[in-house]
């Protein structure tokens, strides 16, 4: 089976789904789906530099973080724009499409409102080839709201139509997709998360962490590790260990943004009057990511809106209690597994989250114990890929009838 991929960017400065679809193609490699990524050459408000409209291996490109997949990269138009730029245009992406997506058995889009996968979509479906669309979330609630005029007009022109015309909706959670539902968007659909890669104990992580970051071995450590993005909530993250008074830890916030918001948060930082307790170190990737993961106490995410949460995902794989917020879709999960506490967003509410496992370091060892043993049982790659392998079965089957009702029946959150 040929299955063709299509995603805007796989740059990691994007966040989790750039880094996931990356893990998704190689686990259906190794189990002998032929698998392939169609990308343009998006680094944030930069491009990186590959061979256009070749096959290539993703890890000939440095810029790039993870396995190395089969990829065909397109190269986007810079436009000081910043509608435009994030739009992801790329012209000779067309072309190679309409010449090539017929070689495949199925597409998979991945995102919604951007130029490639719209126009993954559009070409697939004149040409014939079953398409299955992840939205990635931008149908839930939240991210509708943003920028909610020129989504809109998407939506009425072309988008509704085209999510129509696919052979299904990917949801990662059954909250991402009640929130669709809502939206109107009721066509087959089936759910499925991602898988998350366990990554190897490191038993110096703490030591080696508390040395490079110069953090004293009695105060715990609480890890922010994202995209720093108005919807992540930090603000009200700092605002909850700036009432923490005498208590000891040391806040580490991991990731990068624009950079009007960065200055917004050092700002509120310093006024909160917590230089000394955080520490800021930007984008991380590679061995010091997972060295922070497995390092740290406790991790926070006190998100407005996950459609699932890959970031929380990769904390309990490293063995972490989370606390994070109702709106993040696994949050239901992470209760009903006792991995962490799920607050509101608010400092009150996190600043008493934080402390429960400050002054409880047994508690939190034992949740984090649970998180890392319900990602290897539940949302291990293989057993994810095989999964996902079944609904592609289904979907490319014309004898075979897709319903909303038979494909819900395979989700992995049940």
């Amino acid at each position: 089976m040929k299955i063709l991929h299509i995603i805007p960017s796989l740059s990691p400065l994007r966040g989790g789904p750039s880094q996931a679809i990356l893990e998704m193609v190689q686990a259906q490699r190794q189990q002998g789906i032929d698998a392939a990524i169609a990308t343009t050459n998006d680094h944030g408000d930069a491009t990186f530099l590959s061979p256009y409209g070749q096959l290539v291996e993703s890890g000939s490109v440095p810029e790039l973080v993870g396995p190395s997949v089969p990829i065909w990269v397109f190269p986007r138009v810079l436009s000081q724009v910043a509608a435009l730029r994030e739009f992801a245009v790329a012209p000779t992406l067309a072309p190679w499409l309409w010449q090539h997506v017929a070689d495949y058995d199925l597409v998979h889009i991945h995102a919604i409102f951007n130029y490639p996968t719209t126009l993954g979509m559009a070409i697939a479906k004149a040409k014939g080839i079953p398409y299955i669309v992840r939205p990635i979330g931008s149908l839930c609630r939240w991210s509708l709201e943003q920028g909610k005029a020129k989504k809109r007009l998407y939506l009425q022109t072309l988008g509704r139509r085209l999510l129509r015309g696919s052979a299904a909706l990917h949801f990662t959670t059954p909250q991402e997709h009640q929130e669709a539902l809502a939206a109107g968007f009721d066509g087959a659909s089936f759910t499925l998360p991602h898988g998350v890669q366990l990554p190897a104990p490191i038993t110096t992580a703490s030591y080696q962490l508390r040395q490079r970051l110069s953090i004293d071995n009695d105060a715990p450590i609480v890890l922010f590790l994202s995209r720093l993005h108005p919807k992540k909530g930090l603000e009200h993250l700092i605002d909850a260990v700036a009432t923490l008074g005498e208590e000891k830890f040391t806040l580490v916030i991991a990731g990068s943004g624009d950079a009007d918001y960065e200055a917004e948060l050092a700002q509120r930082i310093k006024q909160a009057g917590l230089g000394r307790r955080v520490r800021q170190i930007g984008f991380v990737i590679g061995d010091w990511k997972i060295c922070l993961l497995q390092g740290a106490d406790l991790f926070v995410l006190p998100s407005y809106s996950e459609n699932l949460g890959i970031a929380l995902l990769e904390a309990m794989a490293a063995g972490l209690p989370v606390v994070t917020t109702p709106e993040v879709a696994i949050a239901p999960l992470i209760q009903q597994h006792q991995t962490g506490l799920v607050t509101a967003a608010h400092a009150p509410a996190l600043a008493t989250a934080i402390q429960h496992y400050l002054h409880h370091p047994a508690t939190a060892r034992k949740h984090g114990q649970q998180g890392r043993a319900l990602v290897a049982t539940e949302f291990s790659w293989p057993t994810q890929a095989a999964r996902l392998l079944e609904q592609y079965t289904q979907l490319t089957q014309p004898s075979v009838e897709i319903t909303a009702k038979a494909t819900q029946a395979s989700s992995a959150l049940r």
